[in-house]
């Protein structure tokens, strides 16, 4: 019995198959690609959702602080303008009580502390371009420059209220912290140093005046930032 082999052609291939199977493979990659993009693009959409809602909560809760500092500081200048008068007072060598506990309450300052801790996350993690609306992005680095400004004010209003030589040379702080009853004149050091004692606390007035002027521009600065974003953002 013969047997007989039947011989298999395999059919070549044609260049409308070679362009077929290029198509479909490069088809597979594009929509990976688009699918990866979109992706990226949805979790970038939803980081700056993220970024923006806290900014704006952190420049809302500088606009709360810088309120109750402006009041904090309106209060100090004006007992640093009674001290001031008690200090250019007839009596004030007899009876230097008034201008002491005035003195007290006038040493230092409230110190502004920023909200920061998202504009830090943007600057140093380099996230500041996931905000895409270069308007809004403008208007964070202008809020930071006033920040930045407000605090050299700060620094070098710490450095001038570390100093209390002056104000320890002035008064009898024996005499003084043993009664308030009883009038207690200025030590002959004391009086001697009077006119340098009006001027410091007059140039430290005008310190508290400029600090206070710029939690104001900072108030305000703050408030039509807020404001801007919520409107680019479509924010309540």
């Amino acid at each position: 019995m013969e047997v007989h082999h039947h011989a298999h052609h395999g059919g070549k291939k044609n260049w409308k198959s070679y362009v077929w199977e290029f198509l479909m493979l490069f088809l597979a990659v594009f929509c990976g690609f688009l699918a990866e993009w979109r992706l990226e693009h949805m979790i970038e959409n939803h980081r700056e959702e993220e970024y923006i809602h806290s900014i704006v909560e952190d420049i809302q809760a500088d606009i709360v602080q810088t309120d109750k500092l402006v009041i904090e500081i309106s209060s100090r200048i004006s007992k640093t303008d009674s001290l001031l008068a008690a200090l250019s007072s007839g009596d004030i060598q007899q009876n230097s009580n008034k201008a002491y506990q005035y003195w007290l309450t006038t040493v230092g300052f409230p110190d502004f502390v920023q909200n920061d801790r998202t504009i830090q996350q943007l600057k140093s993690s380099g996230a500041l371009r996931i905000i895409r609306n270069k308007a809004v992005s403008d208007k964070i680095m202008e809020y930071d420059q006033v920040v930045r400004l407000l605090s050299v004010t700060q620094e070098n209003m710490n450095t001038i209220a570390a100093n209390n030589s002056l104000f320890n040379q002035v008064f009898d702080f024996i005499q003084l912290n043993k009664t308030s009853a009883q009038p207690v004149p200025l030590p002959e050091k004391g009086k001697t140093l009077l006119n340098e004692a009006y001027a410091n606390r007059f140039f430290w007035k005008i310190n508290l005046t400029g600090l206070r002027q710029r939690l104001t521009v900072l108030h305000e600065k703050g408030k039509d930032i807020a404001g801007f974003i919520k409107k680019e953002y479509g924010l309540k």
